[in-house]
């Protein structure tokens, strides 16, 4: 009975109720899809790697000194350093590798099997020593690890050599869905090389391209003058009160180079830090849009009561208790509330759609959009409740008085 009076109420204000309406439509478009962003960084930030990143230090060494530019004496100083790394009290082990987890650099090639033509698979790929499972402490659920043999011939191999590999599990399904990948060869898009898949390690992420489940490990020493070489060391506990002994035995072994040595919690830290500013930054977009709603709500229900104390006090003489009061004003906002909500699903939709195709973005999902319009329905409520009960608080002798 209250929906028609309280509608032709609004209709002779359209200028603040328009207001109101576009606010809070706005609010829940703005809202939403920086929700549905915040979870998608969430759900980034909470991604396991599958190494033991808790206890694996990152050792760059880029050497200076004239009489390491030979090749020889650098593939000696790889080998000095990994048993003074492997010496020291509380390291599990060592190796050298060109994969360095959470760096966002590495290398991309593209694989397909051997003498078919289907479409090549892009997947990163890492030179790397034979304990390099044991050091990153990734488990291989079939088939082996590179033999010394192949390491030591891995940075000599020629186009005529087939080349032992060993896969993620993610490769493996896309490429053999029989689950028969061990034993198989595979071939690089130009079919330069033939590589023969000899172990599957369990599933990994590393944030790299459109391809961060996809690895694929050759065994090779890799070190040179210009770009050094990468030292992975797995520690038996907490590796920050070993850095500085690892800075200090390489050091002893040669002083003629520079060392940069980061654990990957550290570098996982780093490679995140964006994502963390931007969901801060995104929590507080949502909380001054919140905010500056509510207050639109509070002024336009205060200022309904102030104009209205008359028509009130003589609702209040004809009989009116006070929860009558109330229930008129939010009654009204929620109307007011509603028109927006509305509107703001259908924006929430159209803005989305926007940054999808033509940006990046988070699909937004319904339980979001669900959730920003209930929770606007519910500040709608609690931002009038407060000038509504000070509006049930007018004596009914209000309606007597002149102004």
């Amino acid at each position: 009975m209250e929906f028609g009076p309280i509608f032709r109420s609004l209709l002779r204000n359209r200028a603040r109720v328009v207001l109101i309406v576009a606010e809070v439509a706005l609010t829940l478009a703005i809202v939403a899809n920086c929700m549905s962003l915040i979870l998608d960084t969430r759900a980034k930030l909470a991604r396991e790697s599958g190494f033991d990143d808790e206890h694996i230090v990152a050792i760059h060494s880029a050497p200076f000194a004239e009489d390491l530019r030979e090749q020889r004496v650098l593939d000696q100083l790889v080998d000095s350093d990994l048993r003074a790394l492997r010496a020291l009290p509380g390291v599990r082990a060592a190796s050298i590798s060109t994969l360095e987890p959470w760096s966002s650099s590495g290398a991309i090639t593209s694989i397909r099997v051997a003498g078919t033509k289907g479409e090549p698979l892009r997947t990163q790929f890492y030179s790397v020593d034979p304990s390099i499972f044991d050091t990153l402490g990734v488990r291989l659920v079939q088939g082996r690890s590179f033999t010394q043999d192949e390491y030591e011939h891995g940075a000599a191999a020629t186009p005529s050599d087939v080349i032992p590999v060993v896969i993620s599990k993610t490769v493996a399904d896309r490429l053999f869905p029989d689950g028969k990948a061990v034993g198989k060869q595979l071939a690089y898009s130009d079919d330069s090389q033939r590589l023969a898949v000899v172990g599957l390690i369990d599933q990994v992420y590393n944030p790299l391209g459109n391809t961060p489940d996809r690895l694929m490990l050759t065994p090779a020493r890799t070190v040179g003058f210009d770009y050094g070489s990468l030292y992975l060391v797995r520690t038996e506990g907490d590796p920050g009160p070993l850095v500085k002994e690892m800075e200090k035995s390489l050091l002893g072994v040669e002083k003629g180079r520079l060392l940069r040595l980061r654990t990957l919690v550290e570098e996982r830290a780093e490679f995140h830090g964006r994502d963390r500013l931007l969901v801060a930054s995104l929590n507080g977009v949502m909380a001054l849009l919140v905010l500056v709603t509510s207050l639109g709500i509070v002024g336009l229900t205060s200022f309904s009561v102030a104009e209205r104390r008359r028509q009130i006090g003589t609702r209040r003489a004809l009989g009116a208790d006070k929860a009558s009061i109330v229930r008129h004003f939010l009654l009204e906002n929620w109307m007011v509330t509603s028109c927006g909500v509305v509107l703001g699903v259908a924006l929430a939709y159209g803005l989305n759609f926007g940054m999808v195709t033509w940006v990046s973005g988070a699909r937004l999902s319904l339980p979001v959009i669900a959730a920003g319009a209930a929770g606007l329905w519910l500040i709608g409520i609690a931002s009038a409740l407060g000038p509504a009960l000070r509006g049930a608080q007018v004596p009914p002798a209000i309606a007597t008085r002149n102004v």
